[in-house]
C-alpha cells in the first residue's frame, strides 16, 4: 500500500510565496547586473565611467519594471500547481516578497524610493494576481 505524499501546510505554502517572490527579485536584480556587463564588455567598450553609470541608471529603471514583472508572473506560475486554492492571493504574496527586497534593496543603496519603484510595484502585484488568476480552477455555469 502506497500513501499519499503529506501536504504542505499552509504557513508552508505562503513561505514558499514569498521564497519565489524574493527569487523573482534576485533573477531581475540578475538581469540588470547582465545586460550592463554585456553593455560595458561586449557593446561599447572605452566609454567613461559616468557613461556606463548613466547607462546602468537607465537599465536599471527599464529592466526593473519589465523584467521584474516578467519573472514575477514566471515564479508565480512557478508556484501554483502546487497550491489547492487561493492562487490570486498566493500570486500576489510572490510580488509582494519580490516588491519587499526591490524597496529594501533601494532604502539601503538609493536611500530612498524612486518613483518607477510605484509602478514596478502596480505591475508587480497584477502579475502575481494575473497568474493566480490563471491558475484559479474554472467554475462554468450549468446551462
Amino acid at each position: 500500500m502506497t500513501s499519499a505524499a503529506p501536504a504542505a501546510s499552509a504557513g508552508d505554502r505562503w513561505l514558499r510565496a514569498i521564497g519565489y517572490g524574493l527569487l523573482a527579485e534576485i533573477a531581475t536584480i540578475l538581469t540588470i547586473i547582465g545586460a550592463v556587463v554585456v553593455h560595458r564588455y561586449v557593446f561599447k567598450t572605452g566609454l567613461s565611467d559616468a557613461e556606463y553609470a548613466s547607462f546602468g541608471a537607465q537599465a536599471g529603471a527599464v529592466l526593473g519594471v519589465l523584467a521584474g514583472t516578467i519573472f514575477v508572473y514566471l515564479f508565480a506560475n512557478l508556484l501554483m500547481p502546487r497550491l489547492a486554492a487561493n492562487h490570486v492571493a498566493h500570486g500576489m504574496v510572490v510580488a509582494i516578497g519580490a516588491i519587499a527586497l526591490s524597496i529594501g534593496g533601494s532604502l539601503a543603496g538609493h536611500h530612498g524610493v524612486p518613483r518607477a519603484y510605484i509602478l514596478a510595484s502596480l505591475l508587480k502585484l497584477a502579475a502575481g494576481a494575473f497568474a493566480g488568476f490563471r491558475a484559479s480552477p474554472r467554475r462554468t455555469a450549468a446551462v
